[in-house]
């Protein structure tokens, strides 16, 4: 059965989803505003509308096209499941496996950062004298003995 409302309603007027409440509320509010202005009448006409249409499709359950996209879509879930093998037993096999995440943390450290290559007290300098040379210059420093 097809939607007696839908051929009454259009894209270009709002809705208020499914929530027909909402859209009287709303068209009781424009209507009660108003003094002469037909043009918001029929906006608030057809938000009701726009509404009702939504709330009879949604009452049908979800369009042909919406669940051959869903089947679609678990189709090719389980076929790359199925190409991929049990995600499960490769996790278990993965934390059975002993390996120590020190171990490859380490190593790929030592792989892909090289300590040698960053001299830190020549940064530390660099830094220190972008930071606070300026400030510095204008400090004055008084020395009290006694």
């Amino acid at each position: 059965m097809s939607n007696p409302l839908r051929k009454h309603a259009n894209n270009v007027f709002a809705s208020r989803g499914c929530d027909i409440d909402a859209a009287m509320n709303y068209a009781t509010e424009v209507l009660f505003a108003l003094s002469s202005d037909k043009a918001a009448a029929m906006t608030a006409l057809m938000v009701v509308v726009n509404t009702a249409a939504n709330a009879f499709d949604q009452a049908r359950g979800p369009s042909p096209e919406k669940l051959a996209i869903i089947e679609l879509i678990d189709s090719r879930i389980n076929e790359h499941l199925l190409r991929e093998g049990d995600m499960d037993q490769k996790i278990s096999d993965w934390f059975d496996a002993n390996v120590s995440l020190d171990d490859s943390i380490s190593s790929w450290m030592s792989d892909n950062f090289d300590l040698n290559d960053y001299n830190v007290s020549d940064a530390i300098t660099d830094w220190m004298g972008d930071n606070f040379a300026y400030k510095v210059q204008d400090l004055d420093l008084v020395v009290r003995a006694r």
